[in-house]
């Protein structure tokens, strides 16, 4: 009887001291590009497209941003050096945005994509002070891990600029935006 309890009591503190697993991140490094031919708010063309990894996975997928409002209640006018956005984000098994140029010069983009892998919402800002960027939304479908539906995500990183030639004259635009991507 003493030896059953001795080893009921070991079984207890093993069963207290085993740790609980703690849901585990996924972190991905972001290359987007701005889409120059993008015209605004819309669910059907991306503003920014480009590629994203993750860690401990040497494949390469694609992933699309699409813009569809400010993220402010009162409307899209930016003020002040912070711009409000949301949009819907999109994991690919690959995208590709396309450049074609004209011989009279005019410029034509547009975006294939493969299979949607993963996507969500999100709504960020931009500090136009010093081109950082943060966007927080969630996952809404995960077919690339299976595991991150439901979850936050968070999307970080430095907008670099680009001063695009125009009918009107020069104007400064988004040009890449690397950054980082994580699921909580």
């Amino acid at each position: 009887m003493c030896v059953v309890l001795i080893l009921f009591a070991l079984s207890l503190t093993l069963v207290v001291a085993t740790p609980v697993q703690a849901k585990k991140h996924l972190i991905g490094s972001m290359d987007l590009e701005f889409n120059v031919l993008w015209p605004g708010p819309q669910t059907d063309i991306p503003d920014w497209v480009g590629t994203i990894t993750f860690d401990g996975d040497s494949t390469e997928y694609g992933m699309a941003f699409f813009a569809f409002g400010s993220g402010k209640p009162f409307g899209d006018k930016p003020t002040g050096m912070a711009f409000f956005f949301a949009e819907i984000w999109k994991i690919y098994d690959w995208v590709e945005l396309i450049t074609y140029i004209d011989d009279e010069g005019n410029v034509f983009q547009w975006v294939e994509y493969g299979e949607i892998l993963m996507w969500g919402y999100d709504y960020g800002l931009t500090n136009l002070a010093n081109s950082k960027y943060h966007m927080n939304g969630d996952v809404q479908f995960d077919n690339l891990y299976g595991k991150y539906a439901g979850r936050n995500v968070h999307m970080s990183g430095l907008i670099e600029w680009q001063v695009l030639e125009t009918p009107d004259g020069p104007v400064v635009a988004p040009y890449k935006a690397p950054g980082t991507f994580r699921i909580n």
